[in-house]
């Protein structure tokens, strides 16, 4: 039984990300990163067989504005036999600013009578890029152990951040509710409440495997198909009108852009939070859904075998992924982050 926490903050530094902060414990360790100029590759291990009974691990990790970082996992991550007990992970991710940043670990296997839980919470910047994927197996397949598992359950949460052209225009109609509260009386607790900035659920997914209670070959489930991957992906969102837009276009497109919306640059400064907010999800939108053509084409294009599944959530895209390899799931998904950082 062990309990062991795992640090990482990064920051942007003379052309490169570096590491700004570090600390972890047994049996976590840190391979020296790996660097292609302003991006970093960090390659997080685990000295162990694998996760067993009353096993608790902390994963902190926090990317700074302008970073660009991938975290990865040394290997195939294993729940051993946890017996009468359960094994347990909680991951926070932090992305500030217009950081990339990419978590891909490799998946997870549960071995027969395991007992596992993990809680990913993901608090980020609208104007970041964002990468959290995960693949699970059914069980060691190729030693015939399917569905042997006692509980498998993973969730995720995302927090998005109002974009910095909200967060602006907020402040604005902050102050003038206050500076017009001295000749009106003081605003009310749900004008002042509705004018702050704040975060949203963009996404939300719960894995929740027990073979006791669910037949997952049947359809409707996993079927004949032996791993699942789920990956979340957020473009940034940034006010259209911005030079370069979202996904660096042009004065011309942010132009198109605003017309198209019925705006103009000009009139921008007299713009509501609101107006702002539904020009920049507008933008976000379109984003999102030429990267759902591109993931579905791509898929095609490889001949990919297996099942996919990709569509916009409430901010970001979601792909999940069915197959009976986990190079097949993993390979994908790593494409897709790709496609995502490099777009």
């Amino acid at each position: 039984m062990s309990s062991s926490t795992f640090r990482l903050s990064t920051a942007f530094r003379h052309g490169r990300t570096k590491i700004d902060d570090v600390y972890f414990e047994a049996p976590f360790k840190l391979m020296t990163p790996f660097t292609n100029g302003r991006h970093s590759d960090f390659i997080v291990m685990l000295a162990s067989p694998g996760f067993l009974k009353g096993d608790e691990a902390h994963i902190e990790l926090l990317f700074g504005p302008g970073t660009d970082s991938t975290i990865r996992t040394q290997s195939y991550e294993k729940v051993l036999d946890t017996a009468d007990g359960s094994a347990s992970r909680t991951i926070d991710l932090t992305v500030q600013g217009d950081a990339k940043a990419v978590f891909l670990p490799f998946p997870v296997i549960p071995f027969r009578n395991s007992s596992f839980e993990n809680h990913t919470t993901a608090h980020i910047a609208a104007e970041s890029t964002f990468v959290y994927a995960d693949v699970v197996t059914c069980g060691r397949v190729g030693m015939d152990e399917r569905w042997a598992m006692r509980r498998f359950a993973n969730r995720l949460r995302v927090v998005v951040d109002e974009p910095a052209a909200v967060a602006a225009a907020v402040a604005a109609e902050t102050a003038a509710a206050a500076s017009g509260a001295r000749h009106r009386g003081r605003p009310s607790k749900a004008e002042l409440e509705a004018a702050q900035p704040h975060g949203r659920l963009a996404f939300a997914d719960r894995m929740l495997l027990e073979p006791a209670v669910f037949d997952y070959a049947e359809m409707g489930m996993w079927r004949s198909f032996t791993h699942c991957g789920v990956l979340y992906a957020h473009l940034p969102e940034r006010d259209p009108m911005e030079d370069g837009g979202v996904g660096g276009g042009t004065a011309d497109a942010s132009r198109a852009t605003a017309a198209a919306n019925g705006t103009d640059a000009a009139t921008t400064a007299d713009m509501s939070s609101a107006a702002i907010r539904t020009r920049v999800e507008q933008t976000r939108i379109t984003a999102e859904d030429a990267l759902i053509d591109r993931i579905r084409s791509y898929a095609d294009s490889i001949g990919f075998a297996g099942e996919l599944g990709v569509s916009r959530a409430i901010d970001g895209v979601c792909l999940r992924v069915l197959t009976n390899r986990g190079d097949d799931a993993f390979d994908l998904i790593k494409a897709v982050a790709d496609i995502v950082t490099e777009g």
